[in-house]
């Protein structure tokens, strides 16, 4: 099964342009096709023939093939069925049996599913074909009940072209007719044994890529009875173009087209979509970091031009958080299509879902958002005033349960202490500023940080800001005292100088003074006082022990 890829330039016309622009343009994926060749090459089938001629000959002689019955008996019910988790759908149909004994080709419908000289139907699985041949995921069942006449099993399965044999299953009915199950995995056949019956839905093995096969794909070839030659062949599907059997057999046949959504998954990255299994890239992905790059694909079959899809991503509150549309372009028998989205750095977290609403129905896929901030943060400042404080400002851009902002001091940028709290606004979509001031800040190299806490108590901190309060040019002296003290420093002159009681009031204000003039302390109550320095615009705290 090879894959083609269309342009995505070329699936839309001039005339839908206009349309699409107020749509949102794939940003990859296109048509899916398959490489179509003969599932049988004429030597093979001879030698199938033979086979199950010699096996059906020996089973009669030694009494384990059941008698003949009418034809009645037999009505099929579908041949596979799947686990594959995640997954709507998981098969499309390439090829139905070729009715046109001719040049050219026709099918059951009247329509071209098919290929030149084909006998049988062919089921591929869909989507990521060798993911799910790999895992085991999509099994083929007995259609009816019958007695295996012939297995082959051990030949290569993992390839894009015709090699080798094939690895199958062959099922005689009560009526005489015969079902091929071509294609098989290798060592995935049923442990029964030739001559030991099946039963209606039983396992018979896991659909592969053996023998001449483009890809894991079913080959279900039927005939009425022997020889296996065309005019015994039987086509299951009725349709007006069904020259081999006027009859369905079916138990409830299907449409011809069955516009189907296989798939909506999320990726990690781009999914890759070729063969054989180390050309497909599944990238499959229902976790994803806030602020990553998310990857959205849809996977079809059988659409049809002019189909509308809407596609919309839901927050864990089942808000929309993008919306938008898929007009198909073209009838497709399968197709792909993705979108990539970063999430939002602030989430939130929890449990997000994939929305596609595709021919009145509505499909979900869940995927989880982790590690999301309860509060974007855009900005986180701190300065110095010409007071010496340090001005520290911060702003949000969203915030989700934000109980509250604790403002953090160091001197090594490593050891915090809080020096302050503010509260947050809860939850909000705007931007909102905050600010505090540090009155007392370390000379030297101040390093600040916010941690932010949540209602329920949750933690999370911001990157660390920091900021240079010169050293003291002036000096107390002496100190502690009891009575009188200098002030040493540069400068003839100090503008002012005002003296601050332990309780934070201004007891004094000393102006046009020199360093050298003693400033008496003695009538004061014993105690720690703040002696705030203006010199030149530039404003300096120094403490003095009163004893």
């Amino acid at each position: 099964m090879k894959t083609f890829f269309l342009p995505l330039f070329l699936l839309f016309t001039s005339s839908l342009f206009a349309q699409i622009l107020s749509e949102r343009i794939p940003d990859g994926g296109g048509e899916f096709t398959f490489e179509k060749t003969s599932c049988l090459q004429p030597e093979e089938r001879l030698a199938i023939e033979a086979r199950l001629t010699a096996s059906t000959e020996q089973l009669r002689q030694e009494g384990r093939l059941p008698q003949v019955a009418d034809r009645n008996v037999v009505s099929f019910a579908w041949p596979l069925r799947s686990t594959a988790p995640g997954f709507l759908n998981y098969y499309g149909i390439s090829n139905y049996v070729d009715q046109n004994n001719a040049a050219g080709v026709l099918d059951y419908n009247c329509g071209a599913i098919t290929y030149d000289g084909h006998y049988g139907t062919d089921f591929f699985t869909w989507p990521f074909s060798w993911y799910l041949m790999n895992n085991n995921y999509v099994e083929i069942i007995a259609a009816a009940d019958g007695t295996i006449i012939d297995k082959q099993d051990g030949n290569a399965d993992d390839h894009c072209a015709c090699s080798g044999n094939w690895n199958a299953v062959y099922v005689q009915h009560a009526d005489g007719s015969i079902a091929w199950y071509g294609h098989m995995k290798t060592g995935s056949l049923t442990s029964k044994s030739i001559g030991q019956s099946v039963t209606q839905g039983e396992y018979l093995g896991v659909v592969g890529s053996s023998g001449c096969s483009t890809g894991p794909h079913l080959h279900f070839e039927i005939y009425k009875a022997l020889p296996y030659q065309r005019s015994n062949l039987i086509d299951p599907y009725q349709g007006a173009c069904n020259s081999l059997n006027p009859q369905s057999w079916w138990a409830t046949q299907a449409s011809y087209r069955q516009p189907t959504l296989n798939a909506l998954l999320t990726h990690s990255s781009p999914p890759l979509l070729n063969c054989p299994t180390i050309n497909e890239a599944t990238n499959f992905s229902n976790t994803f970091a806030a602020g990553a790059t998310a990857y959205f694909g849809t996977y079809y079959r059988d659409q049809t031009i002019n189909q509308v899809v809407a596609l919309r991503i839901r927050k864990p509150d089942n808000s929309i958080w993008q919306s938008w549309s898929q007009t198909f372009v073209n009838n497709y028998n399968a197709s792909w299509w993705w979108w990539s989205w970063i999430l939002p750095t602030n989430g939130p977290n929890g449990t997000w879902k994939f929305e596609v609403v595709y021919l009145g129905q509505t499909y979900t896929h869940d995927f989880t958002v982790t590690g999301a901030l309860p509060v974007e943060l855009t900005q986180f400042e701190a300065k110095i005033t010409a007071k010496n404080t340090i001005a520290l400002t911060w702003e949000t851009a969203n915030e989700q349960d934000n109980d509250f902002f604790v403002i953090q001091r160091s001197r090594d940028g490593s050891t915090f202490e809080k020096i302050g709290t503010v509260k947050g606004n809860g939850k909000s979509n705007t931007s909102q500023h905050y600010s505090f001031p540090d009155t007392r800040p370390f000379p030297g190299t101040n390093y600040y940080r916010l941690q932010q806490v949540d209602f329920n108590g949750a933690i999370e901190y911001s990157s660390i800001v920091n900021v240079q309060i010169p050293m003291p040019r002036f000096s107390v002296l002496p100190n502690p005292t009891t009575g009188s003290i200098l002030l040493a420093g540069p400068g003839e002159t100090i503008d002012q100088v005002r003296i601050i009681d332990p309780l934070g009031k201004t007891i004094r204000l000393l102006k046009n003074r020199a360093p050298q003039d003693p400033i008496d302390l003695s009538d004061y109550p014993s105690g720690i006082y703040l002696l705030e320095i203006t010199q030149d615009t530039r404003i300096e705290r120094l403490k003095v022990l009163k004893q």
